[in-house]
């Protein structure tokens, strides 16, 4: 019995003492320098990001403006119908109100068309600026000698915040 009990603490022992190693050991595998970007803000906020959404709004404002222009033709094209409409024959209302109908579907057509080009012209450019703010962020982190930079998390301290860093860096890399 007295042996059974020796077994169990030389057990309980050993798993103790391996427990407070690999503690220890570990230690040193933890990151010891830390550091967070802001990824939205570097987008946001960067020449190049800057530039990027300029160039956007240059090719897509054209477009924009005539689809507005649709959309005003149309309201007024409708408001003349609520105001005017009564007076109409039943064969001429009808005939307004097919026309609005598909004044309207060419309406929602044009500006779907326009939101998935905008998008897709966007989502591509944004993979190129992601690229260019990756090589910034890798450039610091191995200039400034970081063990772990995150770009998402539920808090972040001031003091881990290279964001300005980040920023700074991307505009030098736009003067160039």
């Amino acid at each position: 019995m007295q042996n059974l009990g020796m077994q169990s603490f030389r057990k309980l022992f050993l798993m103790f003492a391996w427990g407070l190693s690999l503690a220890v050991f570990s230690q040193s595998a933890f990151a010891e320098k830390i550091g967070y970007v802001d990824a939205r803000r570097l987008v946001d906020e960067s020449p190049q990001g800057e530039a990027q959404l300029k160039a956007l709004e240059e090719e897509f404002s054209a477009r924009n403006r005539e689809i507005k222009g649709k959309f005003e033709i149309y309201r007024a094209a409708e408001a003349d119908f609520q105001k005017n409409g009564l007076l109409l024959s039943p064969e001429e209302q009808e005939a307004k109100k097919a026309e609005l109908a598909q004044m309207q579907r060419e309406l929602k057509r044009d500006q779907r068309d326009y939101n998935e080009e905008y998008g897709a012209k966007r989502n591509a450019g944004l993979g190129t600026l992601q690229k260019v703010i990756s090589d910034a962020v890798i450039f610091i982190a191995e200039r400034d000698k970081y063990d772990l930079i995150v770009q998402e998390a539920v808090f972040a301290s001031k003091a881990i915040n290279l964001t300005d860093t980040v920023l700074e860096e991307l505009k030098s890399r736009a003067k160039k």
